[in-house]
C-alpha cells in the first residue's frame, strides 16, 4: 500500500506539468492531486476561499485504523465551495462520516509569487473526540478571511477523533508490526499528512512553505505539543503556538502500564470486550473494522489523548526537558479560569483535592478552600486548580524547557472576561481567546459583544499571531514589547484590556506547586 508520500513521488513527473502552468482565475488553483476551484467569501471579496480539499483517502474499511494514503488524482476542478462531512464524533449536529480528511484554505484573491504570505495552520480542539476544520459557516466564512486579511494564508484541517484516531488493540499491534506501519495515533498520522500537503501545495495558494505555523487550542494545543515532540513532523512547520495545550498531563504508552494507566493496547481491548460487540474473546483486525463507526463514537467516557510509545515517542513535557523538540520558535500560554473544562471530568472538589495527597492542605491555602467555605466557593478554587494544573503549568514548563534549543519562547495569560460575562465566570473560560487570536471579538449588536476594550485586545492578538508567524517574533507594530520567556525572570504577556502587559511571576506559588507535583511523578529533579 503506498503512504502519502511514496505516493506523492509516483504521481510527481505528471503533477509537476499540471503546475508549470498558473492559471488567471485566482479562485482556480492546481494542487498536486489536481484543479480546486474556490470562491470568494461574502465578507470580501479580496479572500480566495477553498473549503473541503482532501489530503488522503477516507480512512474506512480496510483504511481504517491505517496511516493515511494519498488521494488518487482528478483532471476536472474539485468544486471546493462547502465543507465536507466532520470526522466522527459523539452528540455531533453536522453530518460526519469516516471519509473526513480534508482542509481548509483562505488566502488573498491576489497574491504574487514574488511575494509569498505565511501559512498559518489551525487544528482544532475538542479533547481528541469532538471539533472540526470550520471556521465560520460558508459561504460568509469569518474567522479564516479575516485573518487571511491580515496578509497570512490560513488553513484548517480534521483528524480522526476518538477511537477511529487515538486507540490501539492487540489485533491492530499483530498487523502492524507484520506490514511495518506504525500503530495507534492515526489522528497524529493525519495532522502531519495535513502539513506534507501545505508543504506540496502552499505556494499554489500564495503561501511560503519555509514560514509554516502550527496553532491551536486544548487537544489542537496538546496536539502542537505533541507535533513539536515527534520525529515524523521534522521540518513541516517552522513555528508553534500552543493555546491551552496541555503537556505535562499523563499519557498512556503504547504497550506497557505506566503512571497507574494500563498499557493502551490492554486499554483497547478491555474496551472492546466490554462494549457487547460480539466479536469473540480475541477479535481481529477484521471484526474490529466491521464495528460501525457510529457505535465506535460510545467508545471510552472522557477525552482521548496521543498514545505514547510510537509516533509520539514520550509525553511531551519530558521530550522537552531531553532537548529533543523542535528548534522552533515556541508561544504557549493559558487562561485564568481553564477550570470550565473540569464539569467534564464530574469529580467533586473534596475528592481532587485529595489527589495532591500531603500536598493538599498546600493547595488548598493557595487556591482559597479550607473546608469550611461555601460550596460555590469550594467548587470554583478545585475548578481552577484543575484548569492550571492541566493547561497553565504545562505553558511554564514546556517553556522552561527550550533553554535545551536555540530557538525562543513566550508565554502568555489571558485572562479577559467581557463585562457582560464578568458576574458568571470569575476568569477567562477555556477557549475563550481564540476569538480574539483571529481578531474577531465578536458581533457589535450580540449581547456578548466585549466592546471597544475586547475589539482592541483582538487586534492586538492578532497582530502578535500573524507577526510571529511572518517572522517568528510577534513584536512589532508599535505593540507592548512581548520578552522571551526564561526562568529567572518568568515573564508573561498578560493579555487583558486596556492593553497587554508583560508581567513577571504570574501565579507563581500556584505553578511551583504544581511543577513539584509534575517533577515527582516523572521523576524530575
Amino acid at each position: 500500500m503506498k503512504t502519502r508520500s511514496t505516493a506523492f513521488l509516483a504521481l510527481a513527473f505528471p503533477l509537476l506539468l499540471a503546475c508549470a502552468a498558473e492559471p488567471s482565475d485566482p479562485f482556480l488553483v492546481q494542487t498536486d492531486a489536481g484543479p480546486v476551484q474556490g470562491f470568494a467569501p461574502e465578507s470580501s471579496d479580496d479572500i480566495a476561499v477553498f473549503l473541503g480539499i482532501p489530503f488522503a483517502q477516507a480512512p474506512e474499511g480496510h483504511l481504517r485504523w491505517r496511516p493515511p494514503v494519498a488521494v488518487e488524482p482528478w483532471t476536472e476542478p474539485l468544486q471546493a465551495n462547502e465543507y465536507r462531512p466532520i470526522c466522527p464524533q459523539g452528540r455531533a449536529q453536522l453530518p460526519q462520516s469516516e471519509d473526513c480528511l480534508y482542509l481548509n484554505v483562505w488566502t488573498a484573491a491576489e497574491r504574487s509569487d514574488s511575494d509569498a504570505m505565511p501559512v498559518m495552520v489551525w487544528i482544532h480542539g475538542g479533547g481528541f473526540r469532538a471539533g472540526n476544520g470550520r471556521l465560520g459557516e460558508a459561504p460568509a466564512t469569518g474567522r479564516g478571511a479575516g485573518l487571511a486579511s491580515r496578509g497570512v494564508v490560513v488553513v484548517s484541517i480534521q483528524y480522526r477523533l476518538g477511537a477511529l484516531g487515538f486507540f490501539a488493540h492487540p489485533a491492530l499491534a499483530a498487523e502492524a508490526a507484520a506490514s511495518g506501519e506504525p500503530e495507534g495515533s492515526h489522528g497524529v498520522l493525519d495532522m502531519i499528512a495535513a502539513l506534507e500537503w501545505v508543504q506540496q501545495n502552499a505556494a499554489a495558494f500564495g503561501g511560503d512553505a519555509d514560514r509554516v505555523t502550527i496553532f491551536g487550542v486544548s487537544a489542537g494545543g496538546m496536539a502542537v505539543n505533541t507535533l513539536m515532540s515527534t520525529p515524523a513532523s521534522a521540518g513541516l512547520f517552522h513555528r508553534a503556538i500552543a493555546q491551552s495545550g496541555y503537556g505535562t498531563w499523563r499519557l498512556p504508552h503504547l504497550s506497557e502500564a505506566r503512571w497507574g494507566l494500563p498499557s493502551a493496547r490492554d486499554h483497547g481491548a478491555a474496551l472492546f470486550a466490554g462494549a457487547g460487540f460480539a466479536l469473540g474473546d480475541e477479535p481481529s483486525a477484521d471484526d474490529l473494522r466491521s464495528v460501525p463507526f457510529e457505535d465506535l463514537n460510545a467508545l471510552g467516557t472522557g477525552f482521548w489523548v496521543p498514545i505514547t510509545g510510537t509516533v509520539l515517542p514520550d509525553e511531551p513535557g519530558i521530550v522537552f526537558a531531553r532537548g529533543e523538540q523542535h528548534d522552533v520558535p515556541y508561544i504557549t500560554g493559558g487562561n485564568s479560569f481553564e477550570g470550565t473544562i473540569f464539569r467534564a471530568f464530574a469529580m467533586a472538589p473534596d475528592d481532587f483535592f485529595t489527589t495532591f495527597g500531603q500536598r493538599e492542605q498546600k493547595a488548598r491555602n493557595l487556591y482559597g478552600a479550607d473546608g469550611e467555605t461555601e460550596e460555590d466557593t469550594e467548587r470554583i478554587a478545585a475548578a481552577t486548580l484543575f484548569g492550571d494544573q492541566r493547561y497553565v503549568i504545562s505553558a511554564r514548563y514546556l517553556a522552561a524547557q527550550m533553554k535545551n534549543v536555540s530557538s525562543p519562547a513566550r508565554t502568555y495569560y489571558f485572562r479577559f472576561v467581557p463585562e457582560a460575562q464578568r458576574e458568571t465566570f470569575p476568569g477567562a473560560p477555556h477557549g475563550s481567546e481564540v476569538s480574539y487570536a483571529f481578531g474577531d471579538p465578536g458581533v457589535p449588536d450580540s449581547e456578548r459583544y466585549p466592546g471597544a476594550d475586547g475589539e482592541a485586545l483582538a487586534d492586538s492578538m492578532a497582530g502578535y499571531w500573524t507577526r510571529f508567524a511572518a517572522t517568528g517574533d510577534p513584536n512589532g507594530d508599535g505593540a507592548p514589547e512581548w520578552p522571551e520567556y526564561d526562568e529567572e525572570s518568568d515573564t508573561w504577556m498578560v493579555l487583558d484590556a486596556p492593553e497587554p502587559e508583560a508581567t513577571p511571576g504570574v501565579l507563581k506559588d500556584k505553578l511551583d506547586l504544581l511543577e513539584a507535583v509534575y517533577l515527582e511523578r516523572v521523576g524530575g529533579e
